[in-house]
């Protein structure tokens, strides 16, 4: 009875693992006050800005980085930003209003995401607030 009890813990424990929740609780406590987390293939980052700025800055920064960009809506309160990469990879960029002066900045680079290269826009988006 009690390794019946000790099993269904064990893949309790493998399942909380391999859902992905318990890398998201990881990776938040890593980032601490950086406020940096990868998820799921995306980057996310709440930085203080507006939507407007933070959406002109990622237009500069998109064309720093010669990505093309091929779709651009925003209003006071969102922005979406999609483009493309020179190897056909396709870039979104999301933000979104956490409060009067801070932004919820969204990145995602292909279909699975690329953490380095997702790095690299965020970089270059901050050079233009």
């Amino acid at each position: 009875m009690k390794r019946k009890g000790l099993y269904l813990y064990v893949l309790l424990v493998l399942y909380v693992f391999n859902s992905g929740c318990a890398a998201l609780m990881v990776a938040g406590a890593a980032a601490g006050g950086a406020g940096v987390v990868w998820y799921k293939g995306k980057l996310e980052e709440t930085i203080p800005a507006s939507v407007p700025s933070v959406h002109r800055a990622t237009k500069a920064g998109l064309k720093d980085l010669n990505i093309n960009i091929t779709e651009d809506k925003s209003d006071s309160l969102t922005s979406k930003v999609s483009g493309l990469l020179a190897d056909g990879k396709k870039v979104w960029i999301n933000a979104e209003s956490t409060g009067t002066s801070t932004t919820k900045l969204t990145i995602r680079v292909g279909l699975l995401g690329d953490k380095a290269f997702s790095l690299h826009i965020r970089d270059a988006i901050k050079r233009h607030l």
